[in-house]
């Protein structure tokens, strides 16, 4: 039985020591295997050479600043006349107005060859119309007691005016006024009533203007 026993354990160390053997050997097969191929050698990565950012300036283009002068029209501001014409100024009279100033200028100038004489004569008539003195008519500034030779003497009635009357009515029509505001008038050189007691304005032809 002691003999069965010494037996088993040396097989066992055989069999221990055979596999020891069999890695051992297979490892040494390994490393023989290894060792038979070539070795690969990894070249290290080489990176590109970085070279400094050379920052070129872009190509500018030259835009040549050009202030073009601008083709719009320039508006000149011409003032241009309006198309409505105002309607010139005229005094308005009635008939029977115009006919007693035509009558009064032809009784007092109408001998005359001064067409300025027999307008002045009339606008004396109107500035008495205006004037708080006197009428606020023709008719009644004419026939105002001892104011008019010719309307005392009879002659204004007779009196037939003539162009040259007429002429200067239209004068007056249109807003001719040289009067200067004159209330009074007379012809003569010497010395008068009217130079003596009036305020003499100015002397057109042989006529004296006062107020």
């Amino acid at each position: 039985m002691k003999k069965w026993s010494i037996l088993f354990l040396c097989a066992l160390v055989l069999l221990a020591g055979g596999l020891f053997a069999a890695k051992t050997a297979a490892e040494s097969a390994v490393e023989a295997v290894l060792a038979a191929q070539p070795q690969e050698t990894t070249a290290p990565t080489e990176l590109p050479e970085t070279h400094p950012a050379e920052t070129e300036a872009p190509a500018e283009e030259t835009t040549e600043a050009t202030t073009e002068a601008t083709t719009e029209p320039v508006t000149e501001a011409t003032t241009q006349p309006t198309t409505e014409e105002t309607e010139p100024f005229v005094l308005s009279f009635t008939e029977e107005e115009e006919e007693l100033l035509l009558k009064i200028a032809m009784a007092e100038r109408g001998n005359s060859s001064c067409t300025e004489c027999a307008a002045l004569v009339m606008r004396t008539v109107l500035n008495r119309v205006e004037a708080p003195k006197f009428s606020s008519t023709i008719k009644g500034v004419l026939y105002a007691q001892d104011q008019f030779t010719p309307v005392m003497d009879g002659s204004f009635e007779e009196a037939e005016p003539n162009d040259l009357c007429r002429n200067a009515l239209d004068m007056v029509k249109r807003g001719w006024d040289e009067s200067r505001g004159a209330l009074y008038y007379e012809w003569c050189q010497g010395e008068s009533w009217h130079s003596q007691n009036l305020n003499l304005l100015f002397q057109h032809c042989d006529v004296r203007f006062y107020n």
